[in-house]
């Protein structure tokens, strides 16, 4: 059975301004390349195949380092590009409850029956993310991907199999962590 490695990249200025960064291309700021440089420690003696990432920074620029770092192939995909959260990219998050009350409030009860004006709808970031997933598990005994919230939450429910859950904000708090996904018996994705 293939192992799953998620890591969420490093820090950029958006998550210090608490803005939300959706599918926006943000390099790593000086926190975020000392975030990734301890997480190597953590994956040095893991047999990690393959490291996988979303075309955009800051998830592509963290794959790069650690994939240079353990000497492991690193591919970037569109599939695994960040859900797209539209009108709210850039924002702080206090400026989305503000302008937008009630999808705000709609998104923090149930993220997943809410569409973000002008954002990707989460199905489709979910279809696309699984056709990676499927093709590269079965390829791949240790695979590490690298992917910013949501689309990390995504993968986590898509590969656990737990019912869809998304933070309640928009900002991941949860910056360059490991999290080991276990895929049930019998479960594919």
């Amino acid at each position: 059975m293939s192992q799953i490695i998620l890591v969420r990249p490093g820090q950029t200025d958006f998550d210090c301004q608490h803005r939300v960064q959706g599918s926006l291309n943000l390099p790593l700021n000086e926190s975020g390349h000392r975030e990734v440089e301890q997480l190597l420690a953590a994956l040095v003696d893991r047999d990690i195949s393959l490291i996988l990432s979303g075309p955009c920074d800051p998830s592509y620029g963290t794959a790069e380092i650690l994939a240079q770092k353990l000497d492991v192939p690193f591919k970037s995909l569109e599939g695994l590009r960040n859900l797209g959260q539209g009108l709210w990219e850039g924002l702080e998050v206090d400026e989305v409850r503000r302008k937008f009350p009630t999808v705000y409030r709609r998104w923090e009860e149930s993220p997943a029956d809410v569409t973000i004006p002008n954002a990707e709808p989460i199905e489709n970031a979910i279809e696309r993310m699984e056709k990676v997933l499927k093709k590269y598990i079965k390829k791949n005994r240790n695979l590490l991907i690298v992917a910013g919230e949501p689309m990390a939450t995504l993968i986590a429910c898509s590969v656990e199999g737990h019912e869809l859950c998304l933070p309640a904000t928009c900002p991941s708090t949860n910056r360059c962590e490991i999290q080991v996904l276990q895929q049930p018996a019998g479960k594919a994705v």
